[in-house]
């Protein structure tokens, strides 16, 4: 029994120090932490309610002038023309182009192509919607930057269809005929109008 004895006592600093160190624990965890049985933790409520955070959007630079103009338009125009990521041979074939018609109209080629560009936007277009089991050709307006695109999409158009000279020269007399109000260009765009206008009954269903 005498043997017993020390290992009783000794097994009470361990339960002291255990019970000092539960004490310690208790004491660092907040007012709203709730320790569970095993030793685990519950977080309460903070009663506001969490706001969801918007996933960001990478957005490029944008548009960047050329470098001789300072023009968004031209540099647009520019990429349209690129091919295979050669930028350079598109300002080159845009640029000889300005200079040529530099050369024939004596005005500033600028100023040419914004009006070129002007004159070939469309301001009305056909769609297909189908109604009814049956397909209607319904005008609608064409939204200012859609007017953009379709105008340099006629106009390249136009040039690969013309044969037999270089590209920047093709592009000159393009958009010296876009200025003028005539060429194939204001004849598509004049086509697309034609086309809203004979079915202008239909615009009901835009």
């Amino acid at each position: 029994m005498s043997e017993e004895q020390p290992a009783a006592e000794e097994q009470k600093p361990v339960d002291a120090v255990e019970g000092a160190e539960g004490q310690q624990d208790d004491a660092e965890i907040p007012a709203d932490v709730k320790r569970n049985e095993d030793g685990s933790i519950t977080i309460g409520e903070s009663g506001t309610e969490s706001v969801p955070v918007k996933p960001r959007r990478l957005v490029g630079r944008g548009i960047v002038p050329d470098a001789k103009y300072s023009s968004e338009q031209v540099s647009k125009f520019i990429n349209c023309i690129m091919h295979d990521g050669k930028k350079s041979t598109a300002e080159r074939i845009v640029y000889d182009a300005f200079e040529q018609i530099a050369n024939k109209l004596k005005v500033d080629p600028l100023k040419v192509f914004e009006s070129a560009i002007e004159n070939s936007k469309p301001m009305v277009e056909v769609r297909s919607k189908r109604v009814g089991g049956a397909n209607y050709q319904v005008p609608v307006q064409v939204k200012p930057r859609r007017q953009q695109t379709l105008a340099f999409r006629w106009i390249l158009e136009a040039v690969r269809g013309r044969k037999g000279r270089p590209t920047a020269e093709k592009l000159a007399q393009e958009l010296i005929d876009c200025y003028n109000k005539t060429g194939s260009t204001i004849q598509k765009r004049e086509n697309v109008h034609r086309m809203a206008d004979a079915n202008k009954a239909f615009s009901h269903f835009a």
